[in-house]
């Protein structure tokens, strides 16, 4: 048997960088500096719009939200969410009760069949999918993200105060895992506000609170009636065993209450000449121009 050795001693080349463990240094940008600003300052949130998959689900393949969006999306955010709650509830209720990180991603998260546009972790975490498609002339489009945005603010409060559990008796048998092959207006012959609703009781409550807050009451009140008409149609109702749109009415009232006496949010005007929460809200989403680009 022969054994050999040998050793060689290569030198560090001098032109070589070495960078210490601490990371590779880096610059605050223009879109860093304006995020601290507003929401790191004012409200203790973080807002990640870099890259950082484990931030987000593994075996899901997404795409990092543009830079140039992410000004536009949390000026929008700010108009359309913090400020109207600061209105009525005051800036240490949006202080305390705001999720402490947002994750911004370009993509939307594809699922067997669903696409999911938010998520909350337990009150402290949102993420935002979809936001490459953003544009400040898109209404419809920023109705849908900000629609997911209280969504998702409404997951936090009922997970810090539930909301009184009568609402979970109202419509009871109609909760479904397979909502996705539920069609709105099958959901609405129910008492939903949307298809989606129909998943869970907590669902269903934040589904109440961030389309009645996003789309208006106009188009709630609208809603109520065309349930109430169809009910009241013997040629159309087939099989609807109770009014759905008295249900709608009675999850809107505990919402109401829970909003007011929890929290001290008014989700419609309380008085003339005081705007509630709806107002603010659908306030801002007319003037989003303005808001996004002062």
């Amino acid at each position: 048997m022969l054994f050999t050795s040998c050793t060689k001693e290569d030198k560090i080349p001098s032109n070589k960088q070495f960078l210490n463990l601490g990371g590779e240094p880096y610059t605050d940008s223009q879109t860093d500096v304006w995020l601290y600003n507003n929401y790191v300052v004012p409200y203790n949130m973080e807002v990640k719009y870099k890259w950082d998959q484990f931030e987000l689900a593994l075996n899901r393949t997404l795409v990092p939200v543009y830079e140039s969006l992410v000004i536009p999306i949390m000026k929008t955010i700010k108009g359309t969410w913090i400020e109207p709650y600061e209105q009525v509830a005051g800036s240490t209720f949006i202080k305390n009760m705001s999720p402490k990180k947002f994750i911004l991603v370009g993509s939307p998260q594809y699922n067997n069949g669903t696409i999911t546009l938010g998520e909350a972790e337990g009150g402290r975490k949102i993420v935002m999918y979809r936001l490459n498609w953003f544009s400040v002339n898109d209404l419809t489009l920023i109705r849908r993200i900000m629609k997911t945005v209280h969504h998702e603010f409404g997951h936090t409060m009922h997970q810090t105060v539930m909301y009184p559990e009568e609402y979970m008796y109202i419509t009871p048998q109609a909760y479904t895992s397979s909502w996705n092959n539920v069609s709105d207006m099958d959901a609405m012959k129910l008492g939903f506000i949307s298809s989606y609703a129909t998943a869970s009781p907590d669902e269903d409550f934040v589904e109440m609170l961030s389309i009645i807050v996003v789309y208006g009451k106009e188009a709630f009140d609208n809603r109520v009636e065309e349930a109430t008409r169809i009910y009241n149609d013997p040629e159309l109702n087939v099989g609807m065993k109770y009014d759905p749109g008295a249900a709608l009415r009675q999850k809107e009232a505990i919402l109401i209450a829970y909003l007011k006496q929890v929290w001290n949010v008014d989700l419609y005007d309380p008085s003339p000449g005081v705007k509630g929460l709806v107002s603010l809200v659908q306030d801002a989403l007319n003037n989003i121009e303005e808001i996004v680009n002062e």
